[in-house]
């Protein structure tokens, strides 16, 4: 069942949605401001701003967080802090910088940052920070930084696969999200992950059919739909090659 599919039957039963909490994103660069974006907005709302006075604008809104980049093309990253801090003083707020200095570290200190995080940043590791402050939900396993800008990139990638891996995708799409050529995108996934994009993908699909499978009143088109198959001898021949056996046949072993 699409997400659109599920909102309408949600607002037919009386169902309100729940309302989610709001970011405000402060990043100059536009190809790391998309993958961030991409990355949060599943839980969260995102309000998007590139400068001082863009950020100014939208301090009107409600907002539970700001992310902020310490190196914008107006003013710093602590000089919008001041200014979020004057309309909004209990407002957490998260510094991200490539300048991994013990000055800019103690400046974060002393601005009462609610956590200061250097780029590259591990985009799961912001993820759990940012859940850990607006839900109370810890978990310290993933490491703070990744190697490199590309890494970063083709991390959200995967995040975004993971998130919305019931949508039509194609290796185009993705590329054209982060500014990046089809074939590099592919080389650089496949160097990070071991994998191509497209096994990549299937895997996550597959790997979301097993619990719907125990559901008996899905059939098995409605399944192969859900996850993102256009059809289902595509979906039937690649859930073949990783369980060894057709979905119809692993259902009946289920029960």
């Amino acid at each position: 069942m699409r997400s659109e599919e599920i909102k309408e039957k949600a607002k037919k039963l009386g169902i309100k949605p729940i309302e989610k909490k709001t970011i405000l994103l402060v990043e100059d660069d536009g190809v790391v401001r998309d993958v961030l974006r991409e990355v949060l907005e599943k839980d969260y709302k995102i309000l998007v701003a590139w400068n001082y006075s863009e950020t100014v604008k939208h301090l009107e809104n409600n907002i539970d967080l700001a992310l902020i980049d310490y190196s914008l093309p107006d003013k710093n990253g602590f000089e919008v802090l001041k200014a979020i801090r004057e309309a909004k003083p209990a407002l957490p707020a998260i510094i991200i910088t490539a300048y991994g200095t013990e000055h800019i570290a103690i400046k974060a200190v002393r601005a009462g940052v609610t956590d200061y995080i250097k780029k590259p940043i591990s985009l799961k590791y912001l993820k759990s920070k940012v859940s850990e402050i607006l839900e109370g939900k810890k978990d310290d396993k993933y490491l703070e930084t990744v190697e490199g800008r590309k890494e970063f990139i083709i991390d959200g990638i995967a995040l975004y696969l993971e998130d919305n891996y019931m949508e039509d995708m194609t290796r185009d799409k993705l590329a054209r999200m982060v500014c990046l050529d089809r074939y590099e995108l592919g080389k650089l996934f496949k160097e990070r992950f071991g994998k191509s994009l497209i096994s990549y993908l299937n895997h996550i699909r597959i790997e979301n059919t097993t619990e719907l499978l125990k559901n008996k009143d899905l059939s098995i088109t409605e399944i192969a739909y859900s996850v993102g198959y256009g059809s289902v001898d595509h979906f039937n021949r690649v859930f073949k090659e990783t369980y060894g056996e057709p979905p119809r046949e692993y259902r009946r072993k289920l029960k």
